[in-house]
């Protein structure tokens, strides 16, 4: 098993990890610090369905292949304009870059790779430089580059609003062993540390092999190594529309602990899905 080394760094105000606590719900309430706050990821279609992605909480998508989950996330952190920290383990930086930018400027895809091509990226950098993402590129972190990437990161910027792990299969954790029991555990990993960072952490997910033409809702069920036990909030990602009448995004929350959910998948939310430009609205 994996034994979770906290550092203790006290210029985060963080406590000493395994210092015992005694509170009521109200002194526990009142010393969350920030804690429990809403990220405004502005979809206010997630919002009308329930979902809220919270400070202090673990959350995952998941989805088939091509479905939308790597472009949901990413619109997630930017329309939140929160400070983040990205490990993009399943994208290089150059699709980031192009994804990015192409969201930001309302631009397509092609086009942002053709000012790439021709060196003429200046407007783009500038666009893409407004946004409060930090980025880790290592396509197989360890978990021990995770917590030092992290407190990297808040010894400069204070610990981040948000966290995206794209993808949780992508962490390195041997020492967590095979199979569900693994990814279990390893969920159990992020979900302290939201706790401790008092940051939303997102992890990215596979689907089952039957969901993942991603044409149709996915249960709970359908999540890939059953790791629906610790995240309080668990989205799956399914496809509709045409290329014709334009396609939409649907987003059934089949877990939700602080609001109605439903586990067969079948409520969902609509978002618009522009993949040409990487926009996702609702």
């Amino acid at each position: 098993m994996y034994v979770h080394r906290w550092p203790v760094r006290e210029r985060t105000g963080h406590p000493r990890p395994g210092r015992p606590s005694i509170l009521t719900l109200t002194q526990a309430l009142h010393k969350r610090g920030t804690a429990g706050e809403p990220i405004p990821v502005g979809l206010k279609a997630l919002t009308d369905l329930g979902v809220h992605i919270r400070r202090g909480q673990l959350h995952l998508i998941a989805a088939g292949p091509g479905t939308g989950k790597s472009a949901l996330a990413l619109n997630m952190a930017i329309k939140a304009a929160v400070p983040s920290y990205y490990f993009s383990a399943d994208s290089d930086a150059y699709t980031q870059y192009v994804r990015s930018a192409a969201h930001l400027s309302g631009w397509t895809t092609r086009q942002v790779e053709w000012a790439i091509e021709q060196g003429q990226t200046t407007t783009l950098d500038a666009t893409v430089a407004t946004v409060d993402i930090r980025w880790n590129f290592d396509a197989s972190p360890d978990l021990d580059e995770v917590e030092q990437s992290l407190i990297a990161y808040a010894m400069i910027y204070g610990w981040p609003a948000l966290v995206i792990v794209d993808n949780v299969t992508n962490v390195d954790a041997p020492e967590m062993g095979e199979g569900h029991a693994g990814l279990d555990e390893l969920c159990a990993f992020f979900h302290d540390l939201a706790r401790r960072m008092e940051s939303a952490i997102v992890l990215l997910h596979h689907v089952t092999g039957v969901y993942n033409d991603g044409m149709n809702p996915i249960p709970l069920s359908g999540i890939k190594g059953q790791v629906g036990r610790v995240p309080e909030v668990i989205l799956t990602l399914h496809r509709g529309g045409t290329e014709h009448e334009g396609y939409d995004l649907r987003v059934s929350n089949v877990k939700n602990r602080g609001g109605k959910a439903d586990a067969s998948g079948f409520t969902f939310a609509r978002l618009g899905w522009d993949p040409e430009r990487m926009m996702i609205s609702g």
